[in-house]
Formats: C-alpha cells, structure tokens, sequence
C-alpha cells in the first residue's frame, strides 16, 4: 500500500531541511510507529518534496505545501500511520514544523516483467562504512556487476520476508538497465552520478538517483513498488516511482 501525505508549511518557522535528511524523516516515522510494535519492517520513503532551492548544503522549501510518499507490504502499517497523522495538528521533522493537511491512497500500476522507474529517494546496494567515506570504489549502474549485486539483496530480502523456496526459484530473471541517455548527460555535464549519504546509524554509504528499466518478475515488481529497492529502505533509502512516459 502507498500513500502521499501532503503538508503545509507552519507560518514563521523557517522552513530549511538538511540536504541530505532522510534520517530527520526517519526519526519521525520511527515516532509515529511507537505504538504499533513488533513491525515487519517492510516499508520505505521518499525524501521531503516541494519547491525548494540549495542553498549552503541546506534546502529551503519555498512552495506553502510539501508532500511525503511512503509505502509499505503491511497495509496496517500504512493506515496506522494515516491515522496517527490525522489525530495531530502539526508535526516535526528535523526543525520544520508541519501541518498535516491531507493523504491519497495510490493505487498499484499494473505489474509487468518490464517496468521503468525513478528513484525518489537514494538508491543504496552496498553495505554502509562506519564513521568514513566507503574505500572502494562505487559500482557503475551500467555495468552487469551493479545488476547482479542488486540482485542478491533483493532476493536476501524476499528471502527474510517469508517468500518461498519455490517463489524465489522463479525469480531468476532481474536486469536493472540504467537510462544510458541520463548517464551519458550527467557525465557530459560533469556533475556526480553517486553520491555519499548516511543512514540511520549515521553510517556511511553511496548512493544513486537514476531513471532504469527493470526486467523483473511481477511479483518482484511489486515488492520493491511496496518496500523499496536496495538496501536501507526503512531508513528511506531506494523508493521508486514510475517513470513519465513521452
């Protein structure tokens, strides 16, 4: 189940996150499951959208609304976080302070072996490093190695959220195809195709936002539509979306 929390901005607070703050939505998600023990586990986020612009490492949302998008294979989890949203008249993430002001239900694409994503949030796969930047080098999202490691955690996952032996077996065919054309424009623009980011540990971790085609079974499609893609998801890390058809 997905869902889109919108919120407006609290007058007279400044209304600057992080740039990188996916641990500030974290802490907030982790307090509004305090009451619903005993989770799965299985859920994920996208970072705080809006319009906003950079400004010294920082974002300033300049836009009155801003919008969260969470999803997770524990319907209830999902409602129980639309119902405790419901019951505040504002929240806090980090320094901003929010007004809940609505929620949409989104309804599942249809699924098929060959789907084209976004990434909302960072794409994570390698383990994170304590306290220092990774040593080796980050894998290139062109290449079969970065496909295939994507792989074994995606199974590793389906594995430890109760999929069957016979289940897994079937879902031998994965191939994640990064957007050749935003590969070869980053590069051509100079700018980072991976990026350092934290998780909840304050553990470090590259990480990628790029469009892909992924050829992969339904089934596999709909596991990473409700709980992410890549490692960390719960700490918001590797949410997808559908990529705008042209």
């Amino acid at each position: 189940m997905r869902v889109k929390f919108s919120f407006l901005k609290a007058k007279g607070v400044d209304p600057v996150l992080p740039l990188h703050h996916q641990k500030l939505i974290s802490a907030f998600i982790r307090e509004m499951l305090a009451d619903y023990p005993n989770h799965t586990g299985l859920y994920n986020f996208s970072t705080l959208k809006g319009t906003s612009k950079i400004q010294a490492g920082q974002i300033r949302y300049m836009s009155s609304k801003v919008s969260l998008a969470l999803a997770s294979s524990d319907d209830k989890l999902v409602e129980h976080l639309i119902q405790k949203l419901s019951s505040h008249n504002e929240v806090t993430i980090g320094k901003m302070i929010l007004v809940p002001k609505a929620h949409q239900v989104i309804h599942d694409p249809q699924f098929s072996v060959q789907m084209k994503y976004v990434c909302i949030s960072p794409l994570v796969i390698k383990n994170a490093v304590a306290g220092e930047e990774p040593r080796t080098p980050p894998l290139d999202p062109a290449t079969h190695e970065f496909s295939d490691h994507l792989f074994n955690v995606m199974i590793d996952r389906m594995e430890k959220a109760g999929y069957s032996d016979e289940d897994l077996n079937s879902f031998a065919e994965f191939e994640l195809q990064p957007d050749k054309t935003y590969l070869h424009k980053v590069t051509e623009q100079g700018k980072k195709l991976v990026r350092h980011y934290k998780n909840d540990n304050n553990e470090v971790m590259p990480g990628y936002l790029i469009p892909f085609t992924l050829h992969a079974h339904p089934k596999v499609q709909k596991f990473i539509w409700d709980t992410g893609l890549g490692l960390y998801c719960n700490n918001g890390f590797g949410m997808v979306d559908l990529a705008a058809t042209t």
